[in-house]
């Protein structure tokens, strides 16, 4: 039987090419920084630019031309009407905290392309001067055609803030600010199924989860919680958690040295790896004796531990269209149903865990 007589053609391109996504977190940028960064955006240091587009090389990215010849149509010939502006509105004080921390930097970024790609402007105002009052702030947002806020807590968190909200959507991200609004978050609970799921897929048995009681406070007890629900299931008696306002060498290493867990989980990686030194101290080497994983890996700072990725990007523009859409709807103020949105992490496979040997 013969073949189709195209049979034999082999295509060049069969490998899928690699996402903004990916690119982004090989350069430690934002998918979107990423986007303006391949198309030579002017807001883009040149520097940046040419670092982006060689690593996007490397990982054999090439643009799509008619992807590329319909967006430049659509440019050209279609302009973006600005139905109003959302305000981004940080509790912390300084304005520089946007770009000088990372998990800031990621959420700005997002919110501020999401926005544009839905028509609206962004404007920055900040909590640096306790002499304005609410009424004061109010009047100021309202010149500045603010129609609706998306609200950044501070490094604390606070049950209400010094706004007079009634004339705006608004929307929160995160549990620290305690006002009944709309508001984005991680799927906390869900990530720690997720994470103790890849854990025993891997043969761990005995997880042991080290929190300081602050972040565990602020996360809702999702954190702790499902590890106790879900740790508990086994035959083996489970670790007990180690929680503490913070965490010491001395009460680590007295906890792991009494309850022997095989696998460590962390809030951050850069707490995991904190604590693999500790355990080295004590004798154990990561990952050959004992694992450590984070519940929020930090993908910029170019380190090798295993974890969930929390999607902060996704966070951030889910936070702008759910304020887009209270604009459009009209609603503003205190909402009489606040709604809660929660957007789930991945698992990243990393060199702080490994498989373990089962008895035969």
């Amino acid at each position: 039987m013969r073949g189709h007589p195209c049979s034999h053609i082999v295509s060049n391109t069969a490998k899928h090419p690699p996402t903004l996504k990916q690119i982004a977190e090989k350069v430690g940028l934002t998918a979107a920084a990423v986007s303006l960064a391949l198309r030579g955006d002017p807001s883009i240091p040149r520097a940046t630019c040419a670092r982006v587009t060689k690593a996007a090389k490397e990982l054999g990215y090439t643009p799509d031309p008619e992807l590329g010849r319909l967006m430049s149509y659509l440019r050209k010939h279609r302009e973006v009407r600005t139905v109003s502006a959302l305000g981004l509105l940080s509790l912390h004080k300084e304005p520089s905290k946007w770009h000088e921390n990372n998990f800031l930097r990621r959420l700005h970024e997002s919110m501020v392309a999401r926005a544009g790609e839905l028509g609206f402007m962004t404007e920055d105002f900040f909590f640096n001067d306790p002499r304005i009052t609410a009424a004061r702030m109010r009047d100021i947002l309202l010149a500045r055609g603010i129609k609706g806020l998306v609200i950044v807590c501070g490094p604390s968190p606070v049950d209400s803030v010094n706004v007079d909200l009634s004339p705006f959507a608004s929307v929160t991200i995160g549990y620290g600010v305690g006002l009944p609004l709309h508001r984005v978050c991680q799927h906390q609970y869900e990530e720690m199924f997720l994470l103790l799921e890849h854990l025993r897929a891997l043969g761990y048995k005995r997880p042991g989860l080290v929190l300081e009681t602050e972040i565990d406070r602020r996360t809702r007890h999702h954190y702790s919680s499902a590890f106790t629900i879900s740790a508990g299931g086994g035959r083996r008696k489970a670790v007990p958690g180690l929680l503490r306002p913070a965490i010491g060498k001395t009460d680590f290493k007295k906890w792991a040295r009494a309850h022997s867990p095989d696998v460590v989980i962390a809030q951050g990686s850069l707490a995991a790896l904190g604590y693999a030194d500790w355990l080295a101290e004590l004798g154990k080497n990561t990952p050959r004796d004992i694992g450590v994983a984070a519940l929020d890996v930090d993908t910029f700072s170019r380190h090798d531990c295993s974890g969930i990725v929390q999607d902060y990007e996704a966070v951030a523009a889910a936070a702008i269209e759910l304020a887009a859409s209270q604009v459009r709807c009209g609603e503003k103020g205190i909402p009489e149903t606040p709604k809660v949105l929660m957007i789930k992490g991945r698992w990243r496979d990393g060199g702080t865990t490994r498989a373990q040997k089962t008895n035969a």
